[in-house]
């Protein structure tokens, strides 16, 4: 008999969705059962194609629906506050609001942006690109005060930021600062010099990743220079919760069988449990494991399948010079091939197949540019970032 293998496959696809069994999500081949493969979280978010109803909610709604709400943040937002209400008593120092990627350090600063915005001229800049210059670190700091005429010196650049009217400035992913090549040295002086020169006439907030503030303290000593360090972390599990009722609340989901209020908050409480073993917190995460267990088989409400562990085999696997790699994207935020070569002293050859095998394995993402191979951009997805931190951490890539 003749078993055309590519047909009986499709046959089986459509059996397991009439059945319920078929996943509304893609899953990589390498995922095994009960574990679900880094590549597969990478690949989930952020999606490029369209999202379905429930994948906006979970995974693209922001945490806070405005000013006066954000989950598990009080301490953190009240030392914030002080630090403002001090440079309002004319005793200014500069702020640092530090946390590991995920945990929400820049909602917490947009929602600083919004809730004093109506009081006071408030500026929010986020680094896109790392100063290797004197020349550049003036430009970045004079285009918070939309000062076109960027003066020659760092003493000329402080005399004209003082001269402004004042204002709060917010100055998010300072790791971009953090960026190892020639000249980064100087440009770090330089920045971190005009800021303590015009702390008293402006409110500086900075933030920054953990990993990297730890590392501009060990090589910079900056935190001879902060007053007001606020720290964060990942959500605890009743935060967590709190999130992700939040969220459940808007889709249509069958959490337990049974339709009493006990059952289905019993039920409710002990999905984030296992969600808050399996990300540690990281809500991003959660909501992506989340995500994976629906099971979208055209009813309403979506039941649920068991949740799903990240599998680190392939991040178990990696040598050395990998781990490095994934270290310096990390602290970073991401690197171009170029950089990359830069950072290792190696060659743009050599760097560019490096990173692309970590894209191959799942464990970065990369924005290709048509013209140039050494300006391929490769990162760390969100999803993906506590995972990579902590087993770099336990392999002393990375240091607290």
């Amino acid at each position: 008999m003749d078993i055309k293998l590519p047909i009986l496959s499709t046959a089986w696809q459509k059996i397991k969705a009439l059945i319920g069994l078929a996943h509304n999500t893609q899953l990589d081949e390498d995922n095994i059962e009960g574990k679900l493969s880094l590549k597969a979280l990478a690949n989930h978010y952020p999606n490029s194609s369209s999202a379905s109803e429930a994948e906006q909610i979970l995974l693209y709604s922001p945490l806070i629906a405005g000013v006066d709400t954000i989950i598990g943040r009080d301490a953190q937002r009240q030392k914030v506050t002080d630090a403002i209400e001090r440079w309002q008593q004319k005793k200014g120092e500069l702020t640092a609001v530090i946390g590991p990627f995920g945990s929400g350090v820049s909602t917490l600063l947009n929602q600083f942006h919004q809730q004093y915005g109506h009081h006071y001229d408030i500026t929010y800049l986020s680094f896109y690109h790392g100063v290797l210059s004197t020349k550049a670190a003036i430009a970045n700091l004079c285009y918070c005060f939309n000062i076109t005429d960027e003066p020659n010196s760092i003493t000329a650049a402080i005399t004209v930021i003082n001269q402004q009217p004042q204002q709060i400035i917010i100055i998010d992913d300072l790791h971009k600062l953090m960026l190892r090549m020639m000249g980064n040295f100087q440009a770090l002086v330089t920045f971190a010099t005009i800021l303590m020169e015009t702390r008293q006439h402006h409110c500086w907030i900075l933030g920054c990743e953990s990993f990297v503030w730890h590392r501009l303290s060990s090589q910079y000593s900056i935190t001879n220079f902060v007053k007001s360090i606020v720290k964060m972390d990942y959500f605890t599990q009743q935060e967590l919760s709190e999130i992700l009722k939040q969220k459940t609340d808007k889709i249509p989901l069958k959490i337990c069988e049974l339709s009493t209020e006990e059952a289905n908050n019993s039920a409710f409480d002990s999905l984030c449990k296992q969600l808050h073993q399996a990300s540690d917190g990281h809500p991003k995460l959660a909501s992506v494991l989340l995500h994976a267990a629906m099971v979208d088989d055209g009813n309403s409400p979506m039941s649920l399948s068991p949740i799903s562990s990240p599998d680190l085999s392939c991040l178990k696997q990696c040598i050395d010079e990998d781990l490095f790699s994934l270290a310096e994207l990390y602290v970073h935020g991401g690197l171009r091939v170029f950089q990359h070569a830069d950072i290792f002293a190696t060659s743009i050859e050599h760097s560019s197949l490096k990173l692309e095998y970590l894209a191959r394995q799942g464990l970065v993402k990369v924005h290709y540019s048509k013209q140039d191979f050494a300006q391929h951009y490769y990162f760390i997805t969100p999803t993906l970032t506590r995972i990579i931190a902590m087993h770099l951490l336990n392999h002393n890539k990375l240091y607290l």
